[in-house]
């Protein structure tokens, strides 16, 4: 919602004067375009009269000598010490033009307007600001490039005259890390005790070299290998897992990828020494007997982990652990 007006003497004479200082023509400016005012959502005021730089904020292009005085004009009485009012923003329009009838004025208005009589009040662009400058350190630490958006505040905070306001990790939340981060903005008072605290979330953003399937790629295509995967920048902050990173031994997918997917780490399993169907040399192992006997792979198995096997002597299948590519053991303890 938008209100235009005219000022009033004396701000008027004052207003005029600016502006010819500037080498405008008032009814010319106001022909052309009229200066925009942003008006805040709340404001602390610390006379017995709300000046307009107070509970307004020029926009792009408002002229700053024309500020500074338009700035100082009285308006309507504060409220007590202490006190509070509210205005809505249906109701600041026909206010404002009470006071500025010939201002060549467009307003950008809220919802409406918190009056306060003493303190200070951070308005969202310095909180975002200290969310910002809390987490762009550790953010740096990181790997690759990083950087912090998707800032959420409120919309204001009421602060004591000496009250200090620092941001924290929300209890529970672990190092940075790319992501949403849980926050928390704390006022503290002039003993150093906190007053309270207000939820804040912001987004670290991270960009790496992560694995991309070249083309769809299933478990059945065996051991991945460089004409399967190609390496990307992707940004870990809207992945919902952790990338594979290519390292280590061979491995295979166990689900299928589909082409330009990011291949996570829980789709990959170590490539198997041992696959179904292979015969393998079946050892027992316990004291000092140790017997051997041929049997046959009912599962695939990774060196060091687990496979099914059957004794093709006995026909008895048995748990074993993978050795090598040749060789499963059974250990007695």
């Amino acid at each position: 919602m938008n209100g235009t007006g005219r000022i009033l003497d004396p701000a008027r004479t004052a207003l005029v004067a600016a502006v010819a200082c500037l080498g405008f023509v008032l009814y010319a400016q106001a022909a052309q375009a009229a200066w925009v005012l942003r008006i805040l959502p709340a404001a602390c005021v610390a006379d017995e009269r709300v000046a307009l730089r107070d509970i307004a904020a020029p926009e792009p292009g408002f002229p700053e000598d024309a500020w500074t005085i338009l700035g100082a004009t009285a308006l309507w009485d504060a409220p007590g010490p202490g006190q509070s009012q509210t205005l809505s923003g249906a109701e600041l329009p026909g206010r404002l033009r009470a006071y500025l009838k010939d201002a060549p004025l467009e307003y950008v208005l809220p919802m409406q307007l918190l009056v306060r009589r003493g303190g200070r009040v951070a308005q969202r662009a310095e909180l975002e600001r200290l969310v910002v400058d809390f987490l762009t350190p550790q953010a740096a630490e990181l790997s690759g490039r990083t950087w912090v958006g998707g800032v959420e505040v409120p919309e204001y905070l009421f602060l004591g005259e000496h009250d200090r306001l620092h941001v924290e990790m929300a209890a529970g939340t672990a190092a940075v890390g790319a992501g949403s981060t849980e926050l928390r903005l704390c006022v503290s008072g002039p003993d150093g005790r906190t007053v309270s605290k207000v939820m804040a979330r912001a987004v670290v953003n991270q960009t790496v070299v992560v694995a991309v399937a070249r083309r769809p790629v299933n478990p059945r295509d065996g051991v991945l290998t460089r004409e399967l995967v190609s390496f990307e920048e992707r940004n870990l902050a809207g992945l919902p897992g952790r990338p594979w990173d290519g390292a280590g031994v061979p491995v295979r997918l166990v689900r299928g990828v589909g082409q330009g997917q990011v291949i996570f780490a829980q789709d990959v399993e170590p490539m198997p020494v041992v696959q179904k169907g292979d015969k393998v040399l079946l050892v027992y192992e316990g004291g000092r007997i140790r017997l051997q006997v041929e049997a046959l792979a009912e599962t695939d198995g990774a060196p060091g982990g687990r496979v099914t096997v059957r004794n093709l002597q006995s026909e008895r299948k048995v748990i074993a652990s993978v050795r090598d590519k040749n060789t499963v053991v059974v250990t007695e303890k």
